[in-house]
């Protein structure tokens, strides 16, 4: 881990001798409450004549902070990375929160941005903190104007003056609710996996399903049955997404993530798919046989194509 006067010395380096705006954050899901943060960003930047600055948390600070916090990602740090470059932002920095960043009030991390960012302008929404002693609204506005930084503050929130949070589309995720979820995200939820071999009993009762292997800390739907679309490299399927366990066909309590590709039939293995959820179908069901079972399978299928028509 580098040292914070390391990664000063870095974003000085990527800046050089131009005049900054910024904004701070996870950024997680890149939402389209951080795109309206990023808009503001790029409008401030070429009204003022300054060059636009993202710094980027890897990780959030809380769970640095508070060593027992963890949520699940709404995106890994790659895809968070390229959407935030998505709207034409000149700079994207990284940088580590350590003990040597969490231990600085906002006055001195600010200084420490204005000596090596040049920054003259910065934007934020009512969930920005800035240092240790957490500054934020009239207290925040206070020191930077002190400082001689232009702020900005914008809401992040939809027509129905809603609060877009990454927490809240979490929620959404978790409940299965992905007509909110993709409405607030601003496109349809999307996670990469990569395909496993499992115990092959979907092909015998003829629906085969690709084993999905998903990292830990990514967020995934709750239990039951998703429409979705499939990405193999490049090319695109539909599918039908399950999740859970399986009590019908296999006496294993262990949660799976499973999808049924329609009008597929390539071996895939140790290939990573990318899959984008589109709507909860019903929730994971108990059936007395498999033959009950696929003809729900079949009239899930019918459901699913109906969907993805629309």
């Amino acid at each position: 881990m580098k040292s914070f006067d390391q990664q000063l010395i870095q974003l000085s380096k990527l800046i050089e001798k131009n005049k900054t705006a910024f904004c701070i954050g996870t950024f997680d899901g890149v939402h389209l409450g951080h795109k309206m943060l990023f808009e503001q960003l790029v409008n401030n930047s070429k009204n003022n004549k300054l060059s636009s600055l993202v710094i980027v948390f890897e990780k959030r600070p809380r769970e640095i902070v508070s060593k027992g916090y963890s949520r699940p990602y709404l995106s890994d740090f790659y895809k968070r990375k390229n959407k935030i470059l998505e709207n034409e932002i000149n700079f994207l920095f990284t940088m580590e929160f350590n003990d040597e960043l969490r231990v600085l009030s906002a006055e001195a991390f600010l200084k420490k941005l204005i000596s090596h960012a040049n920054i003259k302008s910065i934007i934020v929404s009512e969930n920005t903190r800035i240092g240790n002693d957490q500054l934020f609204g009239k207290n925040l506005e206070d020191l930077c104007i002190n400082l001689g930084i232009e702020i900005s503050n914008i809401e992040m929130k939809n027509n129905l003056k809603k609060v877009i949070s990454s927490s809240m589309i979490s929620k959404f995720i978790e409940e299965g609710d992905f007509i909110n979820a993709n409405k607030f995200l601003g496109y349809d939820y999307t996670f990469e996996g990569m395909v496993v071999k499992g115990d092959q009993i979907g092909r015998t009762i003829g629906f085969p399903t690709a084993n999905i292997e998903v990292q830990n800390e990514i967020q995934i739907p709750g239990d039951g049955i998703y429409a979705c679309m499939v990405n193999i490299k490049g090319e695109k399927f539909r599918g039908a997404l399950s999740i859970g366990n399986r009590p019908v066909i296999k006496n294993d309590p262990a949660r799976k993530i499973e999808v049924f590709i329609l009008d597929f039939d390539k071996n895939i293995y140790d290939i990573e798919i990318e899959i984008s959820v589109i709507k909860k179908i019903r929730n994971q069901e108990f059936y007395d046989s498999i033959d009950i079972m696929k003809t729900q399978i079949k009239k899930d299928i019918i459901n699913i194509n109906e969907v993805l028509e629309r």
